[in-house]
């Protein structure tokens, strides 16, 4: 029997970051992940010379655990522009930040669903988020976020011409009953950082947290069938013991290996994203064209290979096309009919012209989230003896929950083991 300080179930971005932790407190670790590759949720297929993320994802550059974990300059990162464009009244309409784009203030400012009030508003709430802390956003007073806004009293135009198809594409909820915390919090890190997308891809970033590990250390293609106190059981038959035990798989995997009941929300906000290839991009600037109509299935479309053009090829652009409300009733062909056909108001015949590459159903792509209790690492226990949990369902719903769950989980196993040698 093999035996390890920790083992490690699932290589997503949580596990890999609990794993790059335990090494830093030199305790030995086995990472062991059923799939062929890591990062979890966090996928990028190549197909046909395209890179296609599997669901619409971009990395920000604000997030803290990203920080501490991750080599930006080796990721080579590539940004979006601040703002976005919203097809309002059957025309395209850009809106930039101003504090990033000031020569587009006045473009901006002349927008038909916004007015100067609105302006002061916006500057309002974007002072409010990046004023405080994270800690302090994520402990205020919690509504929805769809009741947050309506206490800033902007003009309903302006709500559903860009701010709520922008958060909608963000939470994967077009109700907005996702908590205020998070909007704050994710406003403040869209403002103080920037949407980016990797080189290689959305799964460069757990690739690079992976490469950290000794060969010896991540096992592949390698199901845990079995989690009991201080040993794990392989599909192969053989068996772990370990110190200590985190779960970073998502909830429902971990109270199946566990033999517990629910211990993650039962809700989860699903997407739908489709990929096409274009001779021509239907748009010029590296932005997210919402769907401000408040009508239709599609809620946002990008150009990824104007971001980073790795993500198309010499001849041909990169769409990316994203659905939130719900479609269970159309299948795939289905899907691509409808959405060709509400894009072509959008980008006239052209829309004819584009080649379908691949579509993902996403049913479980983020925790639902209405409430948010922040991680604390005084609070943190087993959930059995000498087994922990990891991943952002613990947390709250974003790569830097994951990340820090996974830190904040390591270092007080480091901290247990530490006291139980000492005894």
């Amino acid at each position: 029997m093999q035996q390890t300080d920790v083992a490690i179930v699932g290589a997503g971005v949580a596990g890999l970051c609990a794993a790059l932790q335990l090494q830093e407190e030199n305790l030995q670790v086995q990472v062991f992940e059923a799939s062929d590759a890591v990062g979890g949720r966090i996928k990028t297929d190549k197909v046909d010379g395209f890179l296609l993320d599997r669901g619409f994802q971009v990395f920000l550059t604000a997030y803290p655990e990203a920080q501490r974990w991750l080599n930006y300059e080796a990721l080579g990162l590539k940004h979006f522009d601040a703002g976005a464009i919203s097809y309002y009244d059957e025309k395209m309409y850009s809106v930039y930040d101003p504090y990033r784009h000031p020569w587009q203030a006045l473009r901006t400012a002349l927008v038909p669903f916004a007015g100067l009030k609105d302006a002061f508003a916006l500057r309002a709430l974007h002072q409010h988020a990046h004023a405080k802390s994270i800690a302090k956003l994520l402990a205020e007073t919690e509504m929805s976020s769809d009741a947050w806004l309506r206490k800033w009293n902007f003009r309903k135009s302006l709500v559903y011409a860009l701010i709520k198809p922008f958060f909608t594409g963000v939470f994967l909820d077009h109700e907005l009953a996702t908590s205020s915390r998070m909007f704050t919090f994710l406003l403040k890190m869209f403002s103080e950082g920037y949407a980016s997308l990797p080189e290689q891809g959305m799964q460069a970033i757990p690739e690079q947290l992976a490469s950290r590990l000794q060969p010896q250390e991540l096992h592949l293609n390698t199901a845990v069938t079995k989690i009991e106190k201080n040993k794990l059981t392989l599909s192969n038959g053989e068996r772990i013991q370990a110190r200590a035990i985190i779960v970073a798989t998502d909830g429902t995997t971990a109270a199946r290996l566990l033999n517990l009941p629910q211990i993650a929300p039962q809700r989860h906000n699903g997407t739908r994203c489709l990929y096409f290839s274009a001779e021509k991009p239907p748009i010029e600037q590296p932005l997210l064209v919402l769907n401000g109509s408040g009508n239709g299935i599609v809620n946002s479309l990008c150009v990824p290979s104007l971001v980073n053009p790795n993500y198309g090829t010499e001849e041909r652009d990169l769409i990316s096309v994203t659905t939130v409300v719900p479609t269970d009733h159309l299948n795939d062909e289905q899907l691509l009919v409808e959405v060709k056909k509400e894009l072509r108001h959008w980008f006239k015949k052209e829309v004819r012209f584009w080649d379908h590459l691949r579509t993902y159903t996403i049913p479980d792509a983020l925790p639902f989230c209405p409430t948010i209790n922040p991680l604390q690492k005084e609070q943190i226990k087993p959930v059995l003896p000498s087994i922990y949990l990891a991943g952002d369902y613990t947390n709250y719903p974003s790569m830097n929950g994951a990340m820090e769950s996974g830190r904040l989980v390591a270092t007080t196993i480091a901290w247990d083991l530490a006291l139980k040698r000492d005894k």
